[in-house]
């Protein structure tokens, strides 16, 4: 039993490090349009307050150019591959426990390549490389050495992740959101950028991500991501808040995530733990 909130915990902070963290299974909540609509005008009416200040209107006049629904897709994803790596952080919060992560990533042969380590409620280090994680956690019962998890088998839990941490993948599930609003023009950390409000229906999700079909009824009717993006087309912000359904009819958890992506096109080096280091063992085979 201790496996499961642990592989909970460990797959979603593999989701959220890697480029469509903004997009995992449980993205961003909304139960109707209104609560949508509510949203994107506190978000106009913010950015227009915000226009009132020189910085902010600097920001607006320098702001990249729209992406249309149509084009958000390929051309973010484009621009990505473009870039060929980068780095990321990432905050997340849920039931009053805190999660960062950090590291680096890139595209490689075999699609996405990345290693970062993480402070918080799980304290870990992890590798993804050659369709193959490996990680580093007290939790894990391995002691000193990397847990080496094989992700080709699309039907176990950590296949799942695998898919998941291909950022193709991920943007494959915004081929056809169900509405992309531009929210406004905004300034991250130094960089203009546009604020986009992503809603999707997580049916289509599921079928692009390959997902059970079953996991809809642990999501919301809506999945609502925001993203901000540079003039390069490249990703520099996201946001999402994950209502998580309550078990046996309990209240639901709400959790939080931020995460900023920076460095794009870095010399990035990403190797897996020499072979003396690794173990396939989970909890010391029990």
């Amino acid at each position: 039993m201790r496996l499961t909130p642990l592989a909970r915990r460990l797959g979603t902070a593999a989701l959220v490090v890697t480029l469509g963290a903004g997009f995992t299974a449980c993205s961003g909540d909304s139960s109707s349009d209104d609560s949508t609509s509510s949203a994107t005008d506190a978000g106009a009416d913010d950015t227009s307050s915000a226009s009132d200040s020189g910085e902010d209107a600097e920001a607006a006049d320098d702001a990249p150019a729209e992406l249309s629904a149509a084009d958000f897709y390929p051309t973010v994803m484009g621009a990505l591959r473009d870039a060929e790596s980068f780095a990321f952080t990432s905050t997340s919060g849920t039931a009053g426990q805190t999660q960062e992560m950090a590291g680096q990533a890139r595209f490689g042969d075999d699609g996405i390549e990345m290693k970062a380590s993480g402070t918080g409620a799980q304290s870990m280090e992890m590798i993804l490389v050659d369709k193959a994680m490996y990680m580093k956690s007290a939790d894990l019962g391995t002691g000193d050495k990397w847990l080496k998890i094989d992700l080709s088998d699309p039907n176990s839990l950590f296949g799942m992740i695998g898919k998941a941490t291909d950022p193709e993948v991920m943007f494959k599930a915004l081929e056809e959101p169900k509405k992309l609003e531009l929210i406004g023009a905004e300034d991250v950390d130094g960089v203009a950028t546009n604020h986009y409000r992503i809603t999707m229906d997580p049916t289509k999700y599921l079928e692009a991500m390959q997902f059970p079909a079953a996991m809809k009824d642990l999501m919301p009717e809506e999945l609502v991501t925001d993203m901000w993006v540079d003039a390069d087309d490249l990703p520099r912000k996201f946001s999402q808040t994950v209502e998580i359904p309550g078990v046996g009819g309990g209240e639901p958890t709400t959790s939080t995530t931020e995460g900023t992506y920076s460095d794009f096109g870095v010399d990035v080096e990403i190797e897996a733990p020499p072979a003396d280091e690794v173990t396939e063992d989970m909890f010391g085979g029990a």
